[in-house]
């Protein structure tokens, strides 16, 4: 993609912040099972954790563990929603030794700071990635009432909601949730560059706000990632001129 395609992608689909017209059918309603099929559920699937491990072993092999048993050195602290469908492997095919990853219901950056701060200022990550994504159930949540819900879960999402009522949101349901997904990335990049501004302003580390679109929200694929947010900056013809998009987007020669 290049920067003319980028930008007419941008200016596509982050104006409107329009869902595609092909959405997904709401899910149909789920029965809680019972205790014996949880329990087979559990069996099963750690069954298959503990065969899914004995196949990562023996396919990496003993020199690749050699590599990483005296220490980690990632290239990125990333943020990511806990949601099952969004996973290291969407980012990095090889996350080992490469993304120090941290995770929380709507990627939040106050939920875990500590982790934040070691992966930024211990391991010097010169790149801190937040990754919302489409669909996601606690910006959904948040954008509705919880108050029937457990008090941890309520904590987690008094602070999504006040991340992303920052801005107003208008339209259907589902354009403010895709809104409310975006404003969080917007929220939560703000709050890591008040953290660590100083190392953002003198150029040891880049904050990228992105969006995981899992649904083709955006209409630019699915599994897509949408860059929303570089520092604090949104506006796409200002985020091109950062070092790592040039990078990123070649000038095309005619």
């Amino acid at each position: 993609m290049n920067k003319r395609t980028f930008l007419k992608f941008f200016a596509l689909t982050s104006s409107s912040l329009v869902l595609a017209n092909s959405a997904e059918p709401s899910a149909s309603h789920h029965t809680v099972p019972n205790t014996q099929e949880l329990q087979e559920m559990a069996q099963k699937m750690f069954a298959d954790v503990i065969s899914q491990n004995d196949y990562y072993v023996n396919h990496s092999g003993s020199t690749f563990f050699e590599k990483l048993k005296n220490g980690q050195h990632p290239r990125a602290t990333v943020i990511g929603c806990s949601d099952s469908r969004f996973q290291s492997i969407s980012l990095d095919a090889t996350p080992e030794n490469d993304l120090f990853m941290i995770r929380n219901i709507g990627n939040q950056f106050g939920s875990n700071m500590g982790s934040v701060e070691y992966g930024v200022r211990h391991l010097n990550t010169p790149l801190l990635i937040i990754v919302g994504h489409s669909r996601c159930g606690a910006i959904k949540a948040a954008l509705s009432d919880y108050s029937a819900e457990g008090p941890h879960i309520i904590q987690e999402l008094d602070s999504l909601s006040l991340a992303i009522r920052k801005t107003s949101m208008m339209g259907t349901d589902e354009t403010k949730w895709l809104a409310g997904v975006v404003n969080n990335v917007h929220q939560q990049v703000f709050y890591a560059e008040k953290e660590f501004k100083a190392d953002v302003e003198s150029g040891k580390l880049t904050i990228v706000g992105t969006v995981y679109d899992l649904a083709n929200d955006f209409n630019n694929g699915y599994g897509r990632l949408k860059i929303v947010n570089i520092n604090g900056e949104s506006n796409p013809e200002k985020m091109m001129e950062f070092p790592l998009m040039k990078s990123i987007f070649k000038p095309v020669r005619l």
